[in-house]
């Protein structure tokens, strides 16, 4: 049997303020997460930690079957370019550090190549010609170590071997010269 309402009883009449305070509690829900929870999620801030090493097998600009080890750099400021041949931007990209890199010639640059067919990095490498040494990704385990999910992807290492900044776009002549001036070269 249904119940029949109670003829007493008032009619319920929404707050309105009742509304803004869920909207408000749900927006300060939402900062705190972002705040807190979401760099946690993400790759790890690598910024003023230590590079993580590696030893890769060179495929340009050095002696053939070499691996490079980054640790080997200690005591050199490093620019780290992750790219592949097929990125528009990370051709871009490797012609500002080309520019950039011809008034810091202190700075090592090591060109990291991910995601990219060996044979197709081989052909842009052979008709571009950068002016450093490239290494291979082979099992992209390095690419994983440093947070790469996109390209181009710069990481500028000081010369104590510690990551200075890390910069996941193409970054513009300009910016990569004041990183670079002030990282101390």
């Amino acid at each position: 049997m249904a119940r029949e309402p109670s003829r007493t009883s008032k009619p319920r009449v929404a707050d309105p303020r009742q509304g803004w305070i869920t909207v408000a509690l749900v927006l300060v829900a939402a900062v705190l997460f972002g705040a807190f929870a979401l760099p946690r999620l993400g790759p790890r801030g690598l910024e003023g930690e230590p590079a993580p090493d590696f030893a890769l097998p060179v495929i340009h600009g050095g002696e053939p079957n070499a691996r490079v080890r980054l640790s080997e750099q200690r005591g050199k400021p490093v620019l780290l370019d992750f790219w592949a041949s097929w990125c528009r931007p990370c051709r871009d990209q490797a012609r500002v550090i080309e520019a950039v890199r011809a008034r810091y010639p202190d700075v090592v640059v090591l060109g990291v190549n991910v995601s990219d067919r060996p044979s197709d990095a081989r052909q842009y490498l052979e008709r571009e010609r950068p002016s450093w040494i490239v290494v291979e990704d082979v099992d992209g385990a390095v690419n994983t170590q440093y947070g790469v999910e996109t390209l181009p992807t710069l990481v500028a290492v000081d010369a104590s071997g510690e990551v200075f900044t890390v910069r996941r776009r193409f970054v513009p002549e300009r910016e990569l010269a004041a990183i670079l001036e002030e990282m101390g070269k």
